[in-house]
């Protein structure tokens, strides 16, 4: 089985592009270990060298991310063919999805690569760019598979009628459809004129890396962070934006610190801040219940989870979170929304807790309990770990799954 992998975001050497796409690059890796040789091919936007990029501003934007033709990320072979940007755009009018499509028929075919039918695929993640790669794939007669993972379903196709036409088009021609969640998948298909078959693939998680840890270690991981010793650490990650419900959490705590001292925001996330966190906290009296981490390595991941005694993460809409995931892997009782995915996941007051969005009233209500009681916070987290490692499995696990469709 030959994998060629089209991933719109993958981790990158460059602030705040670390972790981005890290979920579908471990799910790369679990597939590669059970035999499939796997490739991943990210199209960017083409610049002139050094120091023409500065006689246009997209170019000189473009050209910060430093994208070599061909790298190698934690053992897996990526490539970034270039798309075709030449400006002023009233000149070279070709549409960027053209482009998008053309370039990787171009990498392909210059590369003199032979397709099986019968062995490769293209799978693409993100629906907006699988468009571009299912047709791309029917030109070199390669078939298609695409994973939709949340917002593209729930969120843009309803940005307009343009995008609507080719999120319908994009899951009919594709000859294999995935979803993260059945949730996602059934509101695929409210959505099409004629319903299609989906499967549903989850990521799983790597519960050997996501682990508990000793009382003792806990506290030598939060020296290392800067976190108290004392407080309960409530975290937090996520892109510093709205719909992560970040402005509902620290509603929440504002209420909360009517009650109590006894805790902390640890908050991870990295990229463009559409909300300014400090500030925002700063502005509810939080200043000194607010610890930002900022963007953290993926390999330090499990330990900030470590650190923590609670994880929350209020979103708007989701998939299924993945922080959400691997925190209940870690053994920490984990509080979210009951929107999307999530129900499948956690059997809320069992495996975790839900709260409907926008709701920062029953969060704090929520929130009070869990950092009252050592002991509530000590079952929900047991019973995470449980259901994680004997129910949702690991990356090889549904890897696995994925693999056997994929080669049907």
């Amino acid at each position: 089985m030959r994998i060629w992998a089209f991933p719109s975001f993958y981790p990158h050497d460059y602030p705040g592009m670390r972790w981005t796409g890290i979920f579908a690059h471990r799910q790369y890796k679990a597939l590669i270990e059970l035999g499939a040789t796997l490739s991943v091919v990210q199209p960017v936007l083409w610049h002139p060298p050094a120091p023409f990029q500065k006689l246009n501003s997209n170019w000189e934007e473009v050209s910060r991310y430093g994208y070599p033709l061909n790298r190698v990320y934690d053992g897996i072979e990526v490539h970034h063919p270039r798309i075709p940007n030449m400006k002023p755009g009233r000149i070279f009018r070709t549409p960027y999805a053209q482009k998008y499509e053309d370039t990787i028929v171009a990498f392909f075919t210059k590369g003199g690569v032979a397709f099986d039918a019968a062995k490769d695929v293209f799978l693409a993640q993100w629906l907006p760019d699988a468009a571009m790669v299912v047709k791309a794939g029917r030109r070199l007669g390669v078939r298609t598979a695409v994973m939709a993972v949340g917002d593209d379903v729930l969120i843009l196709p309803q940005a307009n009628a343009m995008r609507m036409q080719i999120f319908k088009e994009t899951l009919r021609d594709a000859d294999i459809r995935l979803a993260v969640a059945k949730y996602l998948g059934d509101e695929a298909n409210k959505l099409l004129d004629t319903p299609v078959p989906f499967s549903v693939i989850r990521r799983g998680v790597n519960h050997d890396f996501f682990k508990p840890v000793s009382a003792d270690e806990k506290m030598a991981i939060r020296k290392e962070y800067g976190l108290p010793q004392d407080k309960i650490v409530i975290l937090m990650i996520g892109a510093a934006i709205e719909r992560k419900g970040w402005l509902d959490m620290l509603d929440a705590l504002a209420m909360l610190k009517k009650e109590t001292d006894g805790f902390v925001l640890a908050a991870v996330y990295a990229g463009h801040e559409e909300v300014n966190l400090t500030a925002e906290a700063a502005n509810r009296g939080l200043a000194a219940h607010f610890i930002k981490l900022g963007e953290v390595e993926p390999r330090l991941m499990a330990r900030v989870h470590n650190a923590a005694d609670i994880f929350c993460l209020p979103s708007h809409s989701e998939g299924i979170a993945n922080s959400v995931v691997e925190a209940m892997a870690t053994g920490v009782p984990a509080v979210t929304t009951a929107i999307c995915g999530h129900p499948e996941l956690i059997t809320s007051g069992k495996n975790g807790i839900m709260v409907a969005p926008h709701q920062p009233v029953a969060l704090k209500e929520v929130l009070a309990e869990l950092v009252a009681s050592g002991e509530l916070r000590a079952t929900i987290g047991n019973n995470a770990r449980n259901f994680i490692v004997n129910e949702w499995g690991n990356y090889a696990f549904n890897a696995a799954k994925l693999l056997d469709i994929l080669s049907s």
